[in-house]
């Protein structure tokens, strides 16, 4: 397999993680108060649109031929850290108002 497949096929596995812990944090939110509740919805919200456009990054790195994909390899790598890393905060966040 090539370098470029793998890092697609990972990140894709990544993604599919994150998704499903960003599901999890999602049916917890019920446990919080109102007020809680209201603010973790937005970030989930925003973690939604945040997720589309790293997808959309990836369909780009998809379609590059194999010498040119290194090019963006770098910018998605830094979204897919700030994605995992707000997620990991929110996560946290939400947790410790729930106790």
């Amino acid at each position: 397999m090539s370098e470029k497949k793998d890092f697609i096929e990972s990140l894709r596995q990544k993604l599919e993680d994150w998704d499903y812990q960003r599901d999890r944090l999602a049916a917890r939110i019920s446990d919080l108060s109102q007020e809680w509740r209201e603010e973790a919805e937005e970030k989930l919200a925003d973690f939604k649109e945040e997720r589309k456009e790293l997808e959309a990054k990836l369909e780009v790195l998809e379609s590059r031929t194999e010498d040119a994909w290194q090019d963006i390899k770098d910018g998605i790598e830094l979204a897919w850290d700030g994605l995992k890393t707000g997620l990991l905060a929110a996560r946290s966040e939400f947790e410790d108002k729930d106790k």
